[in-house]
């Protein structure tokens, strides 16, 4: 891993991006961290890198919001994202990066687009549905795996509950929590994550905390309605841009 002026553009900010999202401010940003990454380097190797990096980050980001989750969500969602995990470690290789991105953009799309343009009341609370946060688990769990882009499809179950912010943020980020867990052995296996790369994590991962502070700053003074608006409009934006890469 070279370290020059493409790197300081490139590598810095994807890593920073990682950690505001583990402060609960924003995962769909991180949408556009792997891409960044991979002008420098190639995918598995992004990917390898990034795991032990978002599995610190995830310990610091327990610990303060270890009292703040919904247990509920947690037992559904994560069983299911370990399934979308296995599918993945057996078949991503079947995928391309771009139409991977294609289906998170698309899904995102949709799910912004409606809340933006059809929902009348968008402040109301969806109730709890086992079969979506299933789906939106493996899918997650699939996605995170291939791209380390679960959140929207997290998003797209979560959001809709309208969960108090720091119990939202808490039950997030215990889920990654386990989801990265679970596919650390598994990178390992596949020699994803190595020795190497986990040297070049150790370096790393000062700028992830250095996100991760940034991020608490910025969620401690947002309200919970404009912290709800800023998650919708991350994702729409996000979407968006993924949609225009692949079909451009």
């Amino acid at each position: 891993m070279e370290i020059n002026l493409l790197f300081f553009f490139t590598v810095v900010p994807a890593i920073i991006l990682y950690g505001i999202a583990k402060s609960g401010l924003g995962g769909s940003m991180t949408l556009i961290s792997i891409p960044l990454m991979t002008i420098v380097m190639p995918l598995n190797q992004a990917l390898g890198i990034i795991l032990p990096i978002l599995i610190f980050s995830d310990f610091i980001a327990v610990y303060k919001y270890r009292k703040e989750y919904d247990l509920g969500t947690l037992k559904l969602m994560v069983p299911f994202a370990a399934v979308g995990i296995l599918i993945a470690s057996f078949t991503f290789t079947y995928f391309s990066e771009d139409l991977l991105k294609f289906m998170i953009g698309l899904m995102g799309f949709i799910f912004a687009g409606h809340y933006f343009f059809f929902k009348k009341d968008k402040e109301a609370k969806s109730q709890k549905n086992s079969i979506k946060g299933s789906i939106c688990s493996v899918i997650a769990g699939f996605t995170s795996f291939c791209v380390h882009a679960g959140g929207t499809p997290v998003s797209v179950y979560m959001l809709p509950l309208r969960m108090q912010k720091e119990i939202y943020v808490g039950t997030r980020i215990i889920f990654f929590t386990f989801v990265n867990l679970i596919k650390l052995p598994l990178y390992i296996n596949l020699s994803m994550t190595n020795l190497v790369t986990f040297k070049q994590s150790v370096y790393l991962f000062p700028l992830a905390f250095i996100g991760i502070l940034i991020g608490y700053k910025l969620i401690k003074i947002i309200n919970e309605k404009l912290f709800y608006n800023i998650l919708y409009i991350l994702i729409f934006i996000s979407s968006s841009k993924l949609l225009y890469d692949y079909l451009i």
